[in-house]
């Protein structure tokens, strides 16, 4: 049947949402593998998450450059033949540190697991950190904070940090050029050893796959591979100064702007309410402040609101870059965005359109076996329900104007914000 394309699609509202099954198994060591089945193509994802993250560096640069040197090089294969080898098969991997954790991942085709994983798990458990490689990645990161330097934005959001967080605190350790250039290969291998070697938190498998795939996973890890010993830790302390502090750039056209304030986690009762609410408020390009600020007084080309939820701390901030001379009638008018969202309440036509945004959007996120294994490690790393996202859909199909007005009094209210400015006076 061809399509007619002089007829509108239909509309549907997103009234319920089916989150796949997943399965949870460990291996004899007690490491946890979940693994989600999805997708029509036999391509596989293969993610091995580790207790390695920002906040666990007692050095800066220290989990960034670990993450960075997995793949360099091994006792039995130089970086240049681990990536030939993988390549043959049509397979890669890459790694990332966070804030919270630090995540090697595989791609390959399931036909090609038994070949690549061996390979994989060489660069992940035998690193030899080579002297000459972390030179250059030296170099190159010195290159890029200089870069940075002199981007208000990268100033704004790290003075932003250390003034919410506090100086001392992980997520506001941002490396200077003298912590690049003094880290060194034993730095690395002593956080190797703790937190990727010792630090094994758990994998996710997804895509198409079958039982036997899952069995060579077990079978590769065997006794070797030990699994992260999660004790009870206190949370880095949190010292924040509140107010506002101006920056000068002297040379800036563009002042850079965030506004916020410390806010909630994912296992709090109103965090998705809290998230909805950002959405109107800042979240997309429909927004509140971009109606107001760019729409109709063209002051800037984008400003939006962030809600950024970590392990051990979470933040709700407002950013943009407004041209210097437009600056105070910027701030102002995002002030006023704020007491507005408090005190009236959002018009039902504005909440519909919002709903089915949010919604929408959401669903389009879980297009496809890999999309969905993200999701689904959100849920592993907070403790989630198995019916979280499911709930998340029926708690935004039921939620009114009213509702919003009381967590905009509860989350946005302007007692303890952190204002940073960067430009020219």
């Amino acid at each position: 049947m061809s399509l007619n394309r002089r007829e509108i699609p239909g509309f549907f509202a997103v009234d319920k949402l089916h989150f796949p099954r997943f399965a949870t198994d460990s291996n004899a060591n007690g490491i946890k593998v979940y693994s989600l089945k999805a997708g029509s193509q036999n391509a596989i994802r293969l993610d091995f998450v580790f207790n390695a993250g920002l906040i666990n560096q007692l050095k800066n640069a220290q989990s960034s450059f670990t993450a960075s040197m997995l793949s360099e090089g091994t006792k039995r294969h130089s970086a240049i033949e681990l990536a030939e080898a993988l390549d043959f098969y049509g397979s890669y991997f890459q790694t990332k540190s966070n804030a919270d954790d630090a995540v090697a991942t595989l791609y390959c085709l399931e036909k090609h697991l038994e070949n690549c994983l061996p390979l994989f798990l060489e660069a992940i458990y035998e690193s030899t950190f080579p002297e000459k490689e972390l030179e250059i990645q030296k170099k190159n990161g010195v290159q890029k904070l200089k870069v940075s330097l002199k981007k208000n934005n990268y100033i704004c959001r790290k003075s932003f940090y250390k003034n919410l967080l506090g100086e001392d605190h992980p997520y506001a350790a941002f490396s200077e050029k003298s912590d690049l250039l003094s880290i060194n290969t034993d730095d690395l291998k002593q956080f190797y050893q703790t937190n990727y070697i010792g630090g094994l938190k758990f994998l996710l498998l997804s895509g198409n796959f079958n039982e036997t795939t899952l069995n060579l996973i077990q079978s590769c890890l065997g006794n070797s591979v030990t699994k992260f010993d999660e004790k009870e830790k206190g949370q880095p302390s949190i010292k924040s100064k509140f107010g506002k502090e101006f920056i000068e750039k002297t040379d800036s056209v563009q002042s850079a702007i965030r506004i916020g304030k410390l806010s909630i986690g994912r296992n709090h009762e109103d965090f998705i309410s809290l998230q909805f609410l950002n959405l109107i408020f800042g979240g997309y390009f429909g927004s509140r402040l971009m109606k107001n600020i760019r729409e109709d007084k063209g002051l800037t080309y984008g400003i939006y609101s962030v809600l950024e939820p970590f392990n051990s701390a979470s933040m709700w901030y407002i950013d943009s870059d407004i041209n210097t001379k437009n600056r105070e009638i910027g701030i102002e008018e995002i002030y006023k965005e704020l007491k507005k969202i408090r005190t009236e309440q959002i018009p039902n036509e504005e909440l519909i359109s919002a709903k089915n945004y949010f919604l929408g959007s959401f669903l389009r996120s879980l297009n496809g076996p890999f999309s969905l294994a993200d999701r689904l490690k959100i849920m592993v790393d907070n403790k989630l329900e198995a019916n979280y996202y499911p709930n998340m859909v029926s708690k935004l199909n039921s939620i009114t104007s009213g509702d919003l007005m009381t967590i905009a009094n509860k989350y946005l209210g302007e007692e303890n914000i952190v204002e940073i400015v960067v430009g020219k006076k």
